[in-house]
């Protein structure tokens, strides 16, 4: 009779410590598929932190478990990419990116994750080269003093939605710098007695089309001026001239959009022609600032075109 209750409490011991054995093998089991469940939802939420955590969590209940390990491995491959990207280092990142989707048993979602941002680091590398051409050409535009020109130029990046990027700071800061150059350089071009803006009037005056307007005038009393016995060859320069001048135009004619144009507007347009304003008179400028304004170029695109 004792050997059989030995038998008896011996099974009821195995079968106990069997149950448990199972039990816990179960709860394990439940807790890695929760923890790789966890890691997905958190890769989908872009929280790259909790998913190693999760992972790393599964792989205490599995030693060794290959997708654990994978799924990990691909997570950190893909958080050190976006840390080579926030650096700027465009070239390092994508080549890392690349390196995310050749993981094995790794998440479908890092991989579309790395594929996009490899395309994203492919257009920020083309724009590098496209922008720094034209932060290049406005540097020179500056230095030659050329400062509507390089303007125009800068213009073309601030108008650039994608140029407004963090990816692009460094270059938005140099561009600022020039631009406040700029504005410097033109403020002191068109200050009453300024060097430039006399120069720009002098040449204006001594051009054959000024003289002619001048002789214009002269022949026909206009202002005031008295009507002067002209030469032979000078009445006949009065007769050819068939430019505009500042007695010969309405007030509408000096006017833009209802508004007077101003003389820091001429001499500011004389500025962006540059050596070629000595052949304008200042209606012939705002002629120029209308054409420029109507077409929506810059002044000597107008003239160009011309």
């Amino acid at each position: 009779m004792k050997k059989w209750t030995w038998v008896i409490v011996t099974l009821v011991v195995i079968l106990l410590v069997g149950g448990y054995a199972f039990s816990r093998h179960q709860s394990i089991e439940k807790q890695y598929h929760l923890d790789m469940q966890n890691g997905a939802a958190a890769i989908k939420d872009n929280n790259y932190t909790a998913a190693e955590n999760y992972f790393q969590a599964a792989l205490t209940r599995r030693n060794n478990d290959q997708v654990a390990t994978h799924r990990l491995k691909q997570t950190k491959i893909f958080v050190n990419a976006m840390s080579q990207l926030e650096d700027h280092r465009f070239a390092t990142a994508k080549s890392t990116f690349a390196q995310v989707y050749k993981v094995h048993d790794g998440s479908t979602v890092l991989d579309e994750c790395a594929h996009q941002k490899i395309k994203e680091i492919g257009k920020v590398q083309k724009n590098l080269t496209k922008y720094n051409k034209v932060l290049k050409y406005a540097r020179e535009l500056n230095e030659a003093q050329e400062f509507s020109l390089s303007n125009a130029q800068l213009d073309t990046l601030f108008n650039d939605k994608e140029f407004k990027k963090g990816y692009y700071t460094n270059l938005w800061q140099s561009a600022k710098k020039i631009q406040k150059s700029n504005k410097t350089g033109l403020s002191q071009a068109v200050m009453p007695g300024s060097t430039s803006a006399s120069a720009n009037t002098s040449a204006a005056q001594n051009t054959p089309a000024a003289s002619s307007q001048s002789f214009a005038n002269q022949a026909s009393g206009i202002g005031g001026l008295p009507e002067p016995n002209l030469s032979s060859s000078e009445q006949q320069a009065a007769d050819n001239y068939s430019g505009s001048n500042e007695f010969t135009v309405t007030k509408k004619d000096k006017e833009l959009n209802g508004k007077v144009i101003t003389q820091d507007q001429i001499n500011q347009a004389r500025q962006e022609l540059g050596s070629k304003s000595g052949q304008f008179s200042d209606q012939d400028v705002r002629n120029l600032i209308k054409e420029a304004a109507q077409k929506g170029i810059s002044v000597s695109e107008a003239v160009q075109q011309r």
